[in-house]
């Protein structure tokens, strides 16, 4: 169980070493501002693929673990077009657009968003578990480079995560205000989050068992350095070239944890353990 664990009890994340450096991509972003969920999910970022991907890449995380920075750094660097494609707001808008049925999404997802060969996703578990097609997941996982990323400080993910229940809010914009909530309210939504964080990490784990999978462990502070040192190991992990002009615009636009909701992240945490 990872919730209290001390920091050096977790499996740590290690750069792998190569000497075969990538030579050239291209990233399906425009470069022009940081890229949020609505805009992926629209026509602009379909990238056509006359082959299967030659490359899987699921990073996997429990809500409020920075997978979703992860995966704008890995556009931004052409590994393929990373979102949360099984969270339903991203299936129904995909499917209708397409006009595909359900079992035909993960074939239409590897034609339609593999970008330089790769297919890239962001998972969570209670997307893997709600998604009624298993054989998908077994096809998903075979072969694939898998992620799990991890934030080690549960009190912070989990009044980030109650923050989000109560206000709706789950993206990166700073908000002008902060609407007040009772005490009740955040009592409720404090534990609904811990529950909810509580329990993710391992279920990741018992899935990954489950699919016979041995992830790449990686820390969520790693993730929100200022640096491409886990861009640039997943690419070699990947053997593939990655969009190094890319990745450094989508630093630019892009500078880690966004400050939302702080006051009520601060009482939230309040009403979670210590």
């Amino acid at each position: 169980m990872l919730l209290g664990s001390d920091q050096s009890d977790v499996p740590r994340w290690m750069p792998l070493t190569t000497s075969r450096m990538p030579t050239h991509a291209a990233s399906a972003w425009d470069g022009l501002s940081r890229p949020r969920p609505a805009d992926l999910r629209g026509p602009a970022y379909d990238v056509a693929s006359l082959a299967p991907p030659r490359h899987k890449l699921l990073i996997c995380a429990a809500p409020r673990s920075s997978s979703k920075r992860l995966a704008r750094l890995l556009l931004g660097a052409g590994l393929g077009v990373p979102m949360e494609y099984f969270n339903e707001t991203s299936i129904g808008p995909l499917c209708t657009r397409w006009q595909i049925q359900r079992r035909h999404y993960l074939a239409q997802l590897y034609a339609r968003r593999s970008a330089n060969g790769i297919f890239a996703s962001n998972l969570q578990h209670a997307q893997i578990e709600a998604w009624p097609y298993r054989q998908d997941f077994e096809e998903l996982f075979a072969n694939a480079v898998v992620v799990h990323l991890i934030r080690l400080d549960k009190t912070a993910q989990a009044a980030s995560l109650a923050a989000s229940l109560l206000t709706g809010e789950w993206g990166f914009d700073e908000p002008a205000s902060c609407p007040e909530y009772s005490g009740r309210e955040m009592k409720r939504a404090a534990r609904q989050a811990w529950a909810i964080i509580a329990a993710d990490d391992e279920r990741l784990q018992t899935a990954f068992n489950r699919l016979h999978v041995d992830p790449i462990r990686i820390m969520s502070d790693e993730v929100n350095r200022a640096d491409l040192t886990v861009v640039a190991d997943l690419a070699a992990r990947l053997d593939t070239a990655f969009d190094r002009a890319g990745a450094e615009r989508m630093l630019q636009h892009d500078r880690g944890p966004y400050r939302g909701y702080e006051a009520l992240k601060s009482k939230l945490r309040e009403y979670l353990p210590q």
